[in-house]
C-alpha cells in the first residue's frame, strides 16, 4: 500500500492499544502472516476473517493483513465502522463499536485525512506485488514491535488490555484459528454477547433521537429574538417572556405554556389597535416569522413523546453497558487462552517470553507444542543412542525449527518409530536485519554450522537420516560437498539417507522479483535461490558424482541415497527444480509449506517418510 503519508507501524499499534483500552475492549487479536504465507490455508483464513469478527463480537478488536489481491485505496476514515481502518498493509475491524473506537483511534494519530474525502489516497495505483510487499513489511515490523522472532510467524497475538499481557500462538496446519477463537468466546460466557446487543441498541437509540429531535435552529432563534426586542414596547413583559422561552426551545420540547405565549405575542401583533404602532416600529414580517416558528414546533410535538421514551430507554441501556463492560473487563483472558490451548487435539503449552522494550509494562508468553522427548543438546552424553536413528531436520529460508512441530508430534505418537529421535537444526534467517550488529549467514556458513551440529548434537548416533525443506536442502548438499572437499568422506557413512522436500535444486523463478524487493539484492540466502546460480550448480555436479552415483566410501566419496519430492500444488518451487536429475524423485500432496507439515498420520508426506525410516532400520 503506497500512502501519501505512510503511517509507522509502531504508531499505528500504539494508537490501537490506547484506543482499545480506553473503549473498554477486553482484548485485541492480531494476525501476523506474511504475503509469502498466502497459501490456501492463509487465503482461506483472510477470506473468512469477517467470520472471525462475528465470533469475537464486541469483546475483541481484530487486526489482520490486507491480502495482496485486494487493492487498498489507502487509510480509510472511520465514517463506516463496518469497513474498518487500514494502514500500510494492515486493516482493523471492530464490530459493534458504535464508532467510539474509531474516534478514539483517530484522535491519537499524527495526521488526519480531509473531512471531505474518506481516504488518504495513494500516489498512484499499485499492482498486487506492491501490496504483497507492503503486507510483508507491515507484518515484519509488527513482529519486531511485539518482540516476536521471525521463526514464530505466522502467528496470532492476543493482547489482554486489562492484564497488559500478550499471548503469541504460532499457526500451523494443526491449528484452526476460527475454531480456537470460537471456543474461547464460548468460555467467555454471555457477557460479551450481551454487551454487543446493548452497544447495538445504544447506537440505534442515539441515532433515532438525533434524527427526530430538531427543535429550532439557533440562527432562526437569534434573528427572531432581535426583532422581538424592537417590539417589546407593545407588551414588555409578554415579549420578554417569549424571548426567554425561544432560547430554551432550541434543544427542549415545547410545552403548552410555550405555545400559549407564542400565540399571545401573535395576537398582540395582529391587534387592529396596534397597527399604527407596528408600522412606526418597522417590524413588518415579524408576525410571519412567528407563525413559521409555531408551525414548526407543533409539527414536531408528536415525535417528542417517542423521543422521551427513547431517552428513558437510553439511560437504562447506558447503565447496562457500564455493568457489562465491568463484567467483561474482569475476565482473565490470558488464563482462558491457556485453558483452551491445553485442550486442543495437539495441546499448546505456555512458555514465557522476554518482555519487549517497545511496550513498557507488558509481558508476553508463547503457546507452543510440548517439547519433544529427545536428546538434550546440553548433555548429549546423558542418553543412550546405540541402535537409535537420529532424524536431523533442516528448515528453509524465512522459517525456523518450529515448522517441524506437526511432524515431530506425529513421530512421537507413532509406536513403530520409537527408535527415531527427531533432531531440529536451526539457523538465522529473515527479511530485514533488526540489529545492525547481526547478519544473515550465507549458505556456506550455515553448512559449516550443520557440520558442527552433526559432530556435537548428533554425536553418538550410528545412523542418521537428513530431512530438509526448501533452502534447507541446499544447506544439506553444501554441507556434504564441503565435508568431502575436506577429505572427511568416511565420516558420512552414518548418514543412511537424505530426504529433500520442495528443494529449489535448480532455483525458484516464482516470486523472484518480490523476494528481491522484500529481502534486497544482497541478501546472502536469497541470491542462491535464483535460477542457475553458479555455486549451486557446481555443488549439485559434485554431489551427483561423489555421493549419489558414488560406488564406495573413500576420503572424497561416500554413496548416500537421495529421495527428493516436489509439492503437487507448489507454485514456489516447480517440480522440475525440486526433482531435478535425481534418480529417486516423486511428488507429494500440498503446496510449498504443506508438504513439510503433515496434519495427520495419513498424509502421504508422513507415510512416505515413515516407510523410508522403517526401511533404514531393517537395513
Amino acid at each position: 500500500m503506497v500512502l501519501v503519508h505512510p503511517l509507522p507501524i509502531d504508531t499505528f499499534l500504539k494508537s490501537l492499544l490506547s484506543a482499545a483500552e480506553n473503549c473498554g475492549y477486553l482484548g485485541t487479536v492480531v494476525l501476523l502472516a506474511r504475503a509469502r504465507d498466502a497459501t490456501a490455508q492463509y487465503r482461506e483464513l483472510t477470506d473468512a476473517w469477517t467470520d472471525v469478527h462475528d465470533v469475537t463480537g464486541p469483546a475483541l478488536a481484530v487486526l489482520c493483513p490486507v491480502p495482496p489481491e485486494v487493492p487498498a485505496h489507502g487509510v480509510r476514515f472511520p465514517f463506516d465502522p463496518a469497513q474498518g481502518v487500514a494502514a500500510e498493509g494492515m486493516t482493523l475491524e471492530v464490530p459493534h463499536s458504535g464508532r467510539q473506537f474509531e474516534k478514539s483511534f483517530w484522535k491519537d494519530l499524527p495526521f488526519r485525512p480531509g473531512w471531505d474525502d474518506p481516504f488518504v489516497r495513494p500516489q498512484r495505483p499499485a499492482p498486487a506485488e506492491v501490496h504483497a510487499s507492503g503486507w510483508t513489511r507491515a507484518v515484519t515490523d509488527a513482529a519486531w514491535f511485539f518482540g516476536i522472532e521471525e521463526s514464530r510467524v505466522p502467528c496470532l497475538v492476543v493482547l489482554s488490555m486489562r492484564e497488559r499481557h500478550g499471548t503469541v500462538i504460532p499457526i500451523d496446519e494443526s491449528f484452526g484459528v476460527y475454531d480456537f477463537l470460537k471456543e474461547l468466546m464460548e468460555r467467555l460466557g454471555s457477557a460479551p454477547v450481551s454487551l454487543g446487543k446493548s452497544l447495538g441498541e445504544r447506537q440505534q437509540l442515539r441515532h433515532q433521537i438525533a434524527c427526530n429531535v430538531r427543535g429550532l435552529e439557533a440562527a432562526q432563534v437569534q434573528s427572531l429574538r432581535q426583532r422581538l426586542v424592537e417590539a417589546e414596547v407593545l407588551a414588555p413583559n409578554l415579549i420578554a417572556d417569549c424571548r426567554a422561552r425561544l432560547e430554551a426551545l432550541t434543544q427542549a420540547e415545547p410545552s403548552d405554556d410555550d405555545l400559549r405565549v407564542l400565540h399571545a405575542v401573535c395576537d398582540v401583533l395582529r391587534s387592529p389597535q396596534r397597527q399604527a404602532e407596528r408600522h412606526n416600529l418597522r417590524i413588518g414580517g415579524l408576525l410571519s416569522r412567528l407563525d413559521r416558528v409555531i408551525g414548526t414546533l407543533e409539527r414536531q410535538r408528536p415525535s417528542w413523546e417517542k423521543v422521551r421514551q427513547w431517552q428513558e430507554r437510553l439511560v437504562t441501556v447506558e447503565r447496562e453497558v457500564i455493568v457489562l463492560r465491568d463484567e467483561v473487563a474482569s475476565i482473565g483472558l490470558s488464563g482462558l487462552l491457556q485453558q483452551v490451548a491445553a485442550e486442543l487435539p495437539l495441546p499448546l503449552h505456555k512458555e514465557d517470553m522476554d518482555p519487549t522494550p517497545r511496550l513498557p509494562g507488558w509481558s508476553f508468553s508463547l503457546l507452543g507444542h510440548r517439547p519433544k522427548q529427545t536428546v538434550s543438546a546440553a548433555a548429549p552424553w546423558a542418553a543412550e543412542r546405540t541402535g537409535r536413528l537420529g532424524l536431523v531436520m533442516v528448515h528453509g529460508i524465512l522459517s525456523g525449527p518450529d515448522m517441524w512441530t506437526p511432524l515431530e508430534n506425529l513421530l512421537i505418537d507413532d509406536t513403530d518409530l520409537g527408535f527415531v529421535d527427531p533432531l531440529t537444526f536451526g539457523y538465522r534467517t529473515g527479511l530485514i536485519r533488526l540489529n545492525p550488529a547481526h547478519v544473515f549467514p550465507s549458505i556456506n556458513v550455515v553448512a559449516d554450522s550443520l557440520k558442527e551440529y552433526l559432530a556435537t548434537e548428533a554425536e553418538g548416533y550410528e545412523q542418521l537420516v537428513l530431512l530438509a525443506h526448501s533452502m534447507g536442502g541446499l544447506v544439506v548438499q553444501r554441507c556434504l560437498t564441503r565435508m568431502l572437499a575436506e577429505g572427511r568422506g568416511r565420516e558420512l557413512r552414518r548418514i543412511r539417507r537424505v530426504v529433500l522436500l520442495a528443494c529449489p535444486n535448480s532455483g525458484a523463478q516464482i516470486l523472484q522479483s518480490l523476494r528481491r524487493g522484500a529481502m534486497g539484492r544482497r541478501h546472502p540466502q536469497e541470491r542462491q535461490l535464483r535460477p542457475l546460480d553458479e555455486e549451486v550448480t557446481f555443488t549439485r555436479r559434485v554431489l551427483m558424482r561423489d555421493v549419489v552415483h558414488a560406488s564406495r566410501v573413500t576420503e572424497r566419496t561416500c554413496p548416500i541415497p537421495f529421495s527428493v519430492f516436489a509439492g503437487e500444488s507448489d507454485n514456489i518451487v516447480p517440480a522440475a527444480s525440486a526433482q531435478d536429475v535425481y534418480p529417486d524423485a516423486a511428488a507429494l500432496p500440498g503446496n510449498h509449506s504443506e508438504i513439510a507439515r503433515p496434519a495427520s498420520p495419513k498424509h502421504r508426506t508422513y507415510t512416505t517418510l515413515r516407510r523410508l525410516l522403517l526401511k533404514e532400520r531393517l537395513a
